[in-house]
Order: C-alpha cells, then sequence, then structure tokens
C-alpha cells in the first residue's frame, strides 16, 4: 500500500537566497597562481604554506587549519583578491563563492580592521579601501 504524497511535498523548495543575491559588487576575482607548499602571507594568521585548493566555486589556495586541537579541511588563505572581496563584498556572496561560514567572514574583517565592533570594523575598512598602499596591495584599480 502506498502512501498519498501531500501535494506540499512535490513544489520544490524556494531558492534562498535568490540568486541575484551572488551577484559580485567589485569583482571578478581572480585565483592567485601560487604552488603547493609556497609560503604566503595569510592576513589573519601570518605565514601559512599552501597545502592545497579548496573545493568551492571560485578554487582557492587553502591551508590546515587547526580547531581544538585537530586538523579540520582547507581553510582558504586571505590575501589578494580574497582580501578585496572580503571588504568589498556582501558577507553571503563571500560566503558562497569561497565555502566558508559567515562567521569566517566577520573574523577575517575583524583581521583587516584591526578591531572589535561592527562600527569600529565598518569604518576601519572603509578608511583602509581610501589608503593608495591598501589598494595598490590588494588589486584595486
Amino acid at each position: 500500500m502506498t502512501m498519498p504524497v501531500r501535494k506540499a511535498a512535490k513544489q520544490a523548495a524556494p531558492i534562498f537566497p535568490p540568486l541575484a543575491e551572488f551577484k559580485f559588487e567589485a569583482g571578478p576575482y581572480v585565483v592567485p597562481k601560487v604552488k603547493i607548499g609556497s609560503t604566503v602571507h595569510d592576513e589573519r594568521f601570518g605565514d601559512v604554506v599552501v597545502e592545497g585548493f579548496t573545493e568551492a566555486p571560485i578554487v582557492w589556495p587553502g591551508f590546515r587549519c587547526k580547531r581544538m586541537g585537530r586538523h579540520v579541511g582547507l581553510m582558504p588563505i586571505l590575501f589578494d583578491g580574497l582580501v578585496r572581496a572580503v571588504v568589498e563584498e556582501n558577507e553571503i556572496v563571500v560566503a558562497h563563492y569561497w565555502r566558508v561560514a559567515r562567521n569566517t567572514i566577520s573574523l577575517w574583517k575583524r583581521a583587516l580592521a584591526g578591531c572589535e565592533g561592527s562600527n569600529a570594523v565598518y569604518m576601519a575598512l572603509a578608511l583602509k579601501r581610501a589608503e593608495p598602499a591598501f589598494r595598490k596591495k590588494f588589486g584595486y584599480k
């Protein structure tokens, strides 16, 4: 005997968030040309060794990050175009394309700003965006 399928179950779930929310404001972002085993400077953790590339829509160099004494998957290295994306783009867009949690993006923003508190971080990042040295270092045009 088969169970009747409710009509609501047959309907497709709405896409959340809508695809329009995944559009870049300041993109596109080019994957940096680095080799596995090379050392690069992560803006949050300092110098790290590239151990592979993430399996995200934007394939990005990553390193193994230790959390609570154990290794987890590859964490995208916060450098080059990813810094520009964190500063310029909406958190949901960065979370989607780099496959990280929104909380991670908040930690990245605080690390880039060098301060705590949402208003302070917002102001510090706005001031950094205006600095010519910051713009040159992270590929602004």
